[in-house]
């Protein structure tokens, strides 16, 4: 079945996440979902897929999830490299509430956080995720032109234990000033990887426009 959603909450079951889910990130904003949907399901039977979208304006974020029936899928996807709508996107393994599985499969210390209140100042960010380690670094991502907020953001931990810890006990959701945002674990295996990884922070600033806001 397909979704729609306006805003950054994910309802699948309360737990945020299930072994057959990932998330995409980098899209092109005029994919539609039928073309999502379509590359996707190349790989088998798709239970759930969503582009996320601004809850005021019902501009698509630039990043979803699709669900898998069979959690082995999730594998192959991962290996390859997707270009949907003329655009590379990048995958990643979401973590399930209350599993250790995936968190065993990379060590990590930063996080994607998805659907951050656009009033949070990088102070409030920073402070907020303290409260489960000390965090080295922190960004939330900004229009170029009029510095708002686009919602998203990067956190950085000083141990990879404290991100295990985080996803382990909220899922890949956790309320942040009574929003439910994101979390998703990045995986950083390599200098190339580390390259893409900042390849595609450069092509989310810029994804969006102030008309998302």
């Amino acid at each position: 079945m397909g979704s729609n959603l306006r805003n950054d909450k994910i309802h699948d079951g309360g737990d945020g996440a299930s072994p057959g889910k990932i998330f995409i990130g980098g899209l092109a904003k005029d994919t539609t979902l039928t073309q999502f949907n379509k590359h996707f399901g190349k790989y088998g039977e798709i239970t759930d897929y969503v582009i996320m979208k601004d809850r005021h304006t019902g501009q698509p974020r630039g990043f979803g999830f699709i669900t898998y029936a069979d959690p082995s899928v999730v594998d192959k996807v991962i290996e390859d490299t997707h270009i949907i709508n003329g655009k590379q996107v990048e995958i990643k393994r979401t973590i399930p509430k209350g599993s250790n599985h995936h968190s065993k499969d990379f060590k990590t210390k930063k996080i994607f956080v998805g659907g951050i209140p656009t009033s949070f100042t990088e102070d409030e960010f920073r402070d907020f995720f303290s409260k489960f380690g000390v965090v080295t670094d922190h960004q939330i991502i900004r229009d170029h032109e009029t510095n708002r907020s686009r919602g998203f953001g990067f956190i950085v931990f000083d141990r990879e234990e404290v991100v295990d810890d985080l996803l382990s006990s909220n899922g890949n959701m956790i309320n942040m000033a009574g929003s439910q945002v994101s979390l998703v674990k990045l995986e950083l295996a390599s200098k190339e990887l580390v390259l893409q990884k900042l390849l595609f922070m450069v092509e989310c600033a810029l994804l969006y426009s102030p008309s998302v806001l």
